[in-house]
Formats: C-alpha cells, structure tokens, sequence
C-alpha cells in the first residue's frame, strides 16, 4: 500500500469520524430535551405541528394566512405521508415523525455536504473547516432537536440541494429544487434565482470548478458605504419613531424598553460601524459596472422563472385566508432596528447560533469577497443580499444563506492552506462553542414561560439564542465570547500556518 493510499484512508477515516460525532450529538440532542411549550412543540412550532396535522383538510377548507402558508414545508409532507400510512395524528406519533425526518435531512446534508466538497475538490483541512462551520454549531446541534417544528433545518437543505444542482450544471434541476423554498422559506427561491439571472459571462467557462482569475485591478470601494447607508437609514427610522411617538413600535422591535434617554445608546451602537469600516477599508469593491449586469442578465431566462413563481404563488393564494399573522415590511423595520440594541449585538447573536463562523468570514474577509464578485455578477448580487440579511442579531435568519458561503470560503480557506492542527481547532472551537452541552430546562424555566417572563436567567438560557430577546447580561457574555472568538482564531491560524519556503 503506497503512501497515496495510506493518505486517502486517513483521510477518509477523520470523515468518518467527524460524521459519527455528528450523528452521536444530533442523537443526544433529540433524546435530550424538548421545550416545555405546547406539548414539545413550542411557540411558532404550534402552528407547524397543526399543519402537520390537518393540511389534508385546512389547505382546501379555512386556508392559511399570507405569511405562514409560506411555510408550510415539510409539515404538509408529513401529513400526507402519515394519511397514506394510517399513522394517527396525535402528538406523540408526530414527535416521533418529526425526529425521523431529522436525522434523514441531516444525511441528506452529509451527503451533499462531502459531494460538493468532491466537486470543489477542496484540500482535507478545508473540508474539516468547512464540515465543523457548517454542523457543529448551536442551530444543528441543540435547535433541531430542542424546537423540531421549524422550517430552518429544512430550508438549509433545499437550499444546499438546489446550489449543489446548479454547480453542477444542472440549472432547471437546481431551480426545480429551489421552488420549494416558497413553501419552507420563500428568500431561499429568490435568491437562487439570481445565480441563474446573471450566470458565469465575462468570457468564462461555465464548468464546476472553474473560477476567472481575481481582480486585482483598483476597484471603487463600493462596500465602505454600506456602514453609512445603514447608519443613516437605522437613524433616521429611530428619529421618526420619537418624533412621531410610536415608541412602543421601537419597544417592540427591540423586545425591551428602549426608552427616550436611550437615544444616546443608540450613538454608541454606531460604534460598530466604525469597525465594520475599519474591516471592510481591505475589502475589494464590486468589480461590475452596470453595464457587465445588463450584458449577464438572461431575459428568456428571467421568463421562465416569472411564469414559474406566478404559477406556485397563484396556487398558494387560492388556499390563503384574510387572516393577520406577520407583514414583510415588519421584518425590514426589525433587520434595520436590532442591531442598535447593544454595541455589536449582531456579532454576538451570529456566535451564539452559528459559532465561530463570524471570525472565519472576518479572517478571509478580503479572498472571500473577492472569490464571491469573480465567480458571476449574480454570486455579487446574493452577497450584497445576504449582508443585509446578517445585520438582524436573530441569526437563524442568515439559516438559507449557510450553504451559500461554503463555496467562496472553501476557495479562500485553500489558497490560505490552513495546516491540520487549525483543523482540529476549528473542530474543538465549534463543539465548544456549541452550547449544546448546558441543559435548558433547569428548574424556574417552566414557570418562566408560563408567566410570559422571557428575560429572567432561566428563560435566558433559550432565548439568549434568539438575539433580540438577549439581556444585558446574556450580551456582555456572548460578546466577550465573540471577541474572544475571533482574537483566538486569528492568533492559532497565524501560529499555525504552514512554512512558505520549498514551495
């Protein structure tokens, strides 16, 4: 056996391995605990759990409302799959379907996982990196099995599924698949559609792993303005809200008492614009005119895709109801107000679900947007989207965007050659901090939610994972934690980088 061999079955083995610790602490998380809400199910989760339920009958009797009809996957599935099979609907067997549909999204993910890691022909330490970033992190590990009635999970797939499909040449498939995101998370569908609206063009080959080469050239340092647009913009929403007393609008946005004397907390928050420019100062700008847009754009393409989306969303708007549950514009208002709660809120919400992902997308800050805008105008366009997306500190709203940064980091974490040693790191950093291990359901917690009390320690230890609902001493926690991640990422990557003489 030849050392090719030997080095292929090594690395084979840390694979294994990794996606047995995987499935070992998935499984702890199901058997391990459920929120005490609604029978397991929790907040939003009740309402999934009655979709899962009656689909069969509410979908063509009372309908659903605009908002939640979007969100109907996989629960729909599930109910007919349990009609067919003559399981009953009660909450017990549901649980246990939920579960099961679990662990097979999961496989599902490490299959597609480590064939996109095939087709990118990332080097092993990369694909560790990568795998540890992308599964072992408090939304996988403890959010799955603790709330199994959300649609994140799934959306995370689809969206895997549907970018692995259009990398591999296959648009109408990888479309196909991303239409599944207006029943599971509808931003999902758009913003695949943006990879096939302005496709690989520029003179460059289409194929997988084709990249054109990085731009080099002096570009317009397009990204350093986005910290003053969204300045201006949170500011001035701030203004009108005093101005106009709709304070509670505020309140509510921030999920506390913001209160008038705050304002000049709201001076401090813009403290993390100043770093955020400070980061982006070397960050290439967008190396696009609107002229390379206009020339990448596909109009029969672009037909396609409307006469598509139509046809689903006629369908859907058959079966929705007058009823109010959420309006979109809501959700603007909460991306652009929740960061002004605390100083770098944003960044200890993204640590707190994600891990030490935030450190690693600072720390390849420069060769990740320059692989994002090089590869197509529309890899450009789902960036610009989802850095809007990551402002709002509820991190499981950047869930669909997960599978999207995989590619442009893989480039970048391969031309840094990161040595194993920082592998393991990564590998330990996430499992740490993960959090799965801290139990939720301490005594007090029950009662805590059944009073409505969401800020009490007790309740802190879920909702803290949320973002918004963090108190302050939750933040001061997970901020120093995030500091602490990303000094210490910094540092064991320096130390650990590979000798660049012999080359």
């Amino acid at each position: 056996m030849n050392d090719s061999t030997h080095k292929h079955l090594a690395v084979r083995t840390v694979y294994g391995l990794l996606s047995a610790i995987l499935l070992a602490l998935f499984a702890l998380s199901v058997c391990g605990e459920t929120i005490p809400v609604n029978e397991g199910a929790g907040f939003d989760g009740e309402f999934y759990r009655e979709v899962f339920r009656n689909f069969s009958a509410d979908f063509f009797a009372t309908g659903y409302d605009s908002f939640r009809i979007q969100r109907i996957f996989p629960f729909c599935l599930m109910n007919v799959v349990y009609n067919l099979a003559g399981i009953p609907l009660d909450n017990a067997h549901m649980m246990a379907g939920m579960y099961v549909l679990h662990f097979v999204n999961l496989a599902l993910q490490l299959l597609l996982f480590f064939k996109l890691a095939r087709l990118q022909g990332w080097k092993p330490a990369t694909t560790v990196v990568l795998f540890s970033l992308f599964f072992f992190n408090y939304a996988t590990l403890k959010n799955c099995g603790y709330v199994p009635f959300q649609t994140d999970a799934f959306a995370v797939t689809v969206a895997l599924a549907s970018y692995y499909a259009i990398f591999k040449g296959r648009e109408a498939s990888g479309f196909a698949l991303s239409l599944l995101g207006l029943v599971t998370w509808p931003s999902l569908t758009y913003v695949m559609t943006l990879f096939l609206l302005f496709p690989l063009r520029l003179g460059v080959s289409k194929s997988a792993g084709a990249l054109p080469e990085l731009f080099e050239k002096p570009v317009p340092k397009f990204f350093l303005v986005l910290p003053f647009v969204y300045g201006l913009a949170a500011g001035t929403l701030v203004i009108l809200f005093h101005v106009m007393h709709k304070q509670e609008i505020l309140d509510n946005l921030l999920m506390g008492n913001f209160g008038t004397g705050h304002i000049i907390f709201c001076l401090i928050a813009f403290s993390g614009c100043a770093w955020v420019i400070a980061l982006l100062r070397k960050v290439p700008g967008i190396p696009y005119s609107a002229v390379d847009f206009a020339r990448s754009f596909r109009p029969r393409v672009f037909i396609g895709i409307v006469l598509c989306i139509a046809a689903v969303s006629l369908l859907l708007r058959m079966h929705t109801n007058n009823d109010y549950f959420f309006d979109g514009k809501v959700f603007l208002l909460q991306v652009l107000i929740r960061p002004l709660k605390y100083p770098l809120v944003t960044l200890a919400g993204h640590v707190v679900y994600w891990g030490a992902l935030p450190a690693f997308l600072v720390l390849f800050a420069r060769d990740f947007v320059k692989v994002s805008t090089a590869r197509s105008p529309g890899h450009t366009l789902v960036l610009l989207v989802f850095l809007f997306f990551a402002l709002d500190s509820e991190s499981r709203h950047i869930a669909p965007f997960l599978p999207l940064l995989l590619v442009p980091l893989g480039h970048a974490l391969d031309k840094a050659d990161p040595a194993p040693k920082f592998a393991i790191f990564t590998v330990i950093l996430q499992l740490v901090l993960s959090h799965f291990y801290i139990p939720i359901n301490v005594d007090g917690f029950s009662e805590s939610l059944e009073a409505g009390k969401f800020l009490t320690p007790e309740a802190q230890r879920h909702f803290m994972n949320y973002g918004p609902w963090m108190t302050g001493s939750s933040y001061r926690d997970w901020i120093a934690v995030a500091i602490a991640a990303l000094i210490g990422t910094n540092e064991v990557f320096k130390r650990s980088k590979r000798p660049q003489s012999g080359k």
